[in-house]
């Protein structure tokens, strides 16, 4: 048999054996940027933990702490009282008023439900075995369907190609982590936004002046009484 061989490019050689002045290159890693929220809410939380470890204990006042013994109101001297005289009118009863009784213990008939279970039990109990036969239990044992031994045909040859599949045939692959910034629309409209709160909050309120509000009771006109008058007729 006769061999082939493959002839490459002069050209494409000598580039490849050639001296090439590569440069080294450090990869640099990004981290995504955080919010203007994120950074608001940031200093915000700093600014109350400086405040609250910087504060002056020395402004504070001593406080004595004084107890006060709230008195019962009428509704509640009224109850104890009423409770009180009840008491007392247990406690002076003349027992020799009483009369003696005796007591009478009754008994509760079963109901028919109750009948029933005793009875049921009963004739359990005297039940004749000598009158059963014996039996034999046969056990029997379900084939799969065709639908089922294809399905279990795929999953078995699914996991072989999944334990036989070649890591070799793999690329290497490298993760580029984006950062998404916000939208110039986004941007903007968090700008407007935050120059109205901040316009709200630099309001003067001394140049407000103060209002009464009236409340004014509208009464039916006459065309309104006379359809209310026709409506009810």
């Amino acid at each position: 048999m006769a061999t082939t061989e493959q002839k490459v490019d002069p050209s494409i050689l000598g580039a490849i054996k050639a001296d090439h002045k590569l440069k080294h290159v450090d990869t640099s890693e990004k981290n995504p940027l955080p919010s203007m929220e994120d950074v608001t809410q940031e200093k915000n939380h700093q600014q109350f933990l400086d405040g609250v470890s910087t504060f002056d204990k020395s402004t504070f006042h001593h406080a004595e702490t004084k107890e006060r013994v709230i008195l019962p109101d009428t509704s509640i001297l009224a109850e104890e009282k009423k409770r009180e005289t009840h008491l007392q009118d247990i406690n002076k009863f003349p027992r020799t008023g009483l009369k003696r009784t005796i007591s009478q213990e009754k008994n509760v008939l079963p109901d028919v439900q109750t009948l029933a279970q005793e009875k049921t039990m009963h004739n359990i109990s005297q039940f004749d075995k000598s009158g059963l036969k014996k039996a034999e239990t046969v056990e029997k044992k379900v084939l799969p369907n065709s639908e089922d031994i294809g399905q279990e045909k795929k999953e078995t040859e699914l996991r072989k190609s999944i334990g036989e599949f070649s890591k070799d045939n793999l690329k290497h692959a490298t993760t580029n982590e984006k950062n998404t910034l916000p939208p110039k629309d986004a941007i903007d409209e968090e700008k407007k936004q935050k120059e109205f709160e901040n316009s709200i909050q630099r309001f003067p309120k001394g140049s407000l002046k103060k209002t009464d509000c009236k409340e004014k009771t509208c009464l039916p006109s006459k065309e309104d009484i006379e359809a209310e008058k026709s409506g009810a007729a």
